[in-house]
């Protein structure tokens, strides 16, 4: 897949994401939101509180990582290369695998006290998500690196670390649509 291809395809998914949790998440009560099946699975607002963090976390250096290839004039093109870090990152949060994973102490908000604002800021983020996806189509997603949140080690491609926020963001989507139906 070329560089283009993927930030079309990961631009359409996350605008259809957008419109999805806008339409089904926005006007909910707060007790349908905080409903939780069982104790220890997360509420629909956790689900978008994880998200939220990871945005928190990679965003503000996704934007910078952007910024840097332009300084070094990286120019767009060729096909997407697929890192064994940034492949299992993607491979882990597809909707299609079905194992359920624990997430990172700093990732996991069922212990801490969530508000109704969340999915707000969920909106707020993919937008701004967005418009790192616009800013992206300038520079090579494959030269371009992003430092792993809370980890000494490890970097991600831009290219991965974009597809795989993308599909964490509908795997936590649709697990969140499962708890409201």
């Amino acid at each position: 897949m070329t560089q283009e291809e993927l930030l079309n395809h990961l631009e359409t998914e996350m605008r259809a994401l957008l419109v999805e949790v806008r339409a089904q998440f926005m006007s909910q009560e707060p007790t349908v939101v905080q409903y939780r099946r069982q104790a220890e699975s997360w509420n629909i607002l956790e689900c978008f509180a994880h998200l939220n963090q990871f945005a928190l976390d990679y965003l503000p250096k996704m934007e910078l990582a952007i910024h840097k290839a332009k300084a070094r004039r990286w120019a767009p093109g060729g096909m997407v290369r697929y890192k064994g870090r940034g492949q299992r990152a993607i491979r882990r949060a597809d909707p299609a695998n079905g194992k359920a994973y624990k997430a990172a102490k700093a990732y996991n908000f069922s212990r801490r006290p969530v508000g109704n604002e969340i999915i707000k800021s969920f909106i707020i983020n993919s937008e701004r998500l967005l418009r790192v996806l616009q800013a992206a189509r300038e520079v090579d997603i494959n030269r371009a690196s992003v430092k792993k949140a809370h980890a000494w080690v490890g970097r991600y491609s831009l290219a991965n670390l974009l597809e795989f926020l993308v599909t964490h963001s509908r795997r936590h989507v649709l697990q969140a649509q499962r708890l409201l139906g």
